[in-house]
């Protein structure tokens, strides 16, 4: 049996570029490890590399955010006019199944753990279901990766990943998480052992990240006690690694500390605001910005890096707060801003439903504009034309070479641990890629006034494929192209 397993992906600025960063998604690994051990399996991400359209497989997974929904459905209604199956799945597939069964042959709904396997037995069988919605597995049932399905030469800079956890125990009101996720964690010794039975490393640049690994888990921090326990078990590994992680556990200094003694040389934490009334609006209170400072000193003098991303758009947000961001930078002696995004009401968050009771979600709306960097609601303070000019700004400013040499005077001589100023140096770099968004200098960030990539318009033209489009009263519109 051959198997293609593919994470598309789209630009956000709109044109044919690709992101060959350090972290990347995951999910082609993990589903490759739930298929049999005598399939042919081939991986692709891409954001790395381009998808071949010569090639045949008998099943195609396909993994999306929902803003790449348009371009998968694309390529799915290629390759089964080719004549193979192909299967959604993710968080956009769990929620709009019924639109994605009209462009796939079948649709996952949850974890791929108790339904990928059991998809395959049936497809060899010949009787492929249209829906796999198993319960969600135990955490213990998660299997390792296919890390031997890596091809480190694609992607130089590439680190390999696992997760420990799945899931947060929050529920901030525009995190997709909170819809589709319950917050479990894996046994400690199944983590260490996939790291060191399993896991492949990144050969290039003379060993240089041979010792490094991400964990992709939406929190590590979701349990501290559970953080504390693997951390004591990732000492005698001596790996370098790095994590997403909320703010209010790095208030803890000796778990910090502890995390440093285990190679922690970098977290990436959502500060999402940095005014608190906005933060609390997004039902974020877990985020303390009264103590940022102090745990910014704190992450960095103990050897950690903390990297963190800044969203606008709102409620509460004005003209003025968002002129005085970089001042505000300023006074914190922070700089390290790597994701700078636009609030986003994903469909399923309760900001979503909020927005669509106000009559607030900007008039066609379609899913290619849900990605982080559109401007898809109407602000309470400003138009959206407004947003999008401060997207632009604040992009242009954070990036910008004047602040990339402030993060790097201000944090390089925070700490002597091994591999930290290596990982200062290249924090800068991900700072620098802000700007790629902008590329596109037709782009208006407002939905509904900007095109989707061509390659997938023209396509949709060829092939009679409407887009998806949300309407002010959240239903799915049909459109003609």
């Amino acid at each position: 049996m051959r198997i293609a397993i593919i994470s598309t992906f789209r630009h956000p600025s709109r044109l044919p570029v690709k992101e060959k960063t350090c972290m990347q998604s995951a999910t082609p690994e993990l589903i490759a490890g739930l298929c049999p051990e005598d399939a042919e399996i081939e991986i692709y991400n891409e954001k790395e590399t381009d998808i071949p359209l010569d090639r045949f497989w008998d099943i195609v997974f396909f993994s999306y955010l929902h803003s790449f929904y348009e371009h998968t459905k694309v390529l799915s209604t290629i390759f089964r006019g080719a004549g193979m199956t192909t299967v959604a799945g993710g968080r956009h597939a769990s929620l709009f199944v019924e639109d994605c069964l009209k462009y796939f042959d079948s649709v996952v709904v949850g974890d791929p753990e108790g339904n990928v396997p059991r998809l395959i037995r049936d497809f060899e069988r010949g009787c492929l279901g249209r829906i796999y919605d198993h319960p969600p597995v135990d955490p213990a049932d998660i299997k390792p990766y296919r890390y031997d399905l890596i091809d480190f030469r694609v992607n130089k800079y590439r680190a390999p990943t696992i997760e420990a956890s799945r899931g947060c125990p929050f529920a901030c009101d525009f995190c997709v998480l909170v819809a589709n996720e319950q917050y479990r964690f894996r046994p400690v010794k199944a983590v260490v052992r996939d790291i060191i039975t399993q896991m492949r490393w990144n050969p290039n640049f003379m060993g240089l990240f041979r010792r490094t690994l991400v964990f992709n888990d939406n929190n590590l921090g979701g349990s501290p006690n559970y953080l504390r326990d693997l951390c004591e078990a990732l000492i005698p590994l001596k790996k370098t690694w790095g994590c997403a992680i909320t703010l209010n556990v790095l208030q803890d200094e000796s778990l910090i500390r502890l995390m440093a003694k285990a190679g922690c040389r970098y977290v990436y934490s959502g500060v999402e605001s940095l005014n608190q009334d906005t933060v609390d609006g997004l039902n974020k209170p877990h985020n303390q910005l009264k103590k940022l400072k102090n745990i910014i000193e704190k992450t960095s003098c103990n050897g950690i890096l903390l990297s963190t991303g800044l969203i606008i758009g709102a409620d509460g947000d004005t003209n003025e707060y968002l002129e005085r961001i970089p001042d505000l930078l300023s006074g914190l002696n922070f700089f390290g801003i790597t994701f700078l995004g636009i609030v986003c009401p994903y469909p399923g968050t309760a900001l979503y439903r909020r927005l669509l009771r106000e009559g607030r979600i900007i008039q066609g709306t379609t899913i290619r504009d849900f990605d982080g960097y559109t401007v898809c609601h109407k602000p309470t303070n400003m138009d959206p034309s407004e947003l999008a000019e401060h997207y632009r700004k604040l992009t242009i400013s954070l990036s910008s070479m004047p602040n990339l040499l402030r993060h790097w005077s201000t944090a390089l001589l925070k700490s002597r641990l091994p591999r930290y100023k290596s990982v200062v140096l290249v924090s800068g770099l991900e700072m620098r890629k802000l700007r790629n968004n902008l590329i596109n200098e037709t782009r208006t960030y407002v939905a509904g006034r900007d095109p989707i990539e061509q390659w997938d318009l023209d396509q949709m033209q060829e092939l009679g494929i409407p887009p998806q489009q949300i309407s002010p009263s959240g239903h799915l519109l049909r459109q003609r192209l």
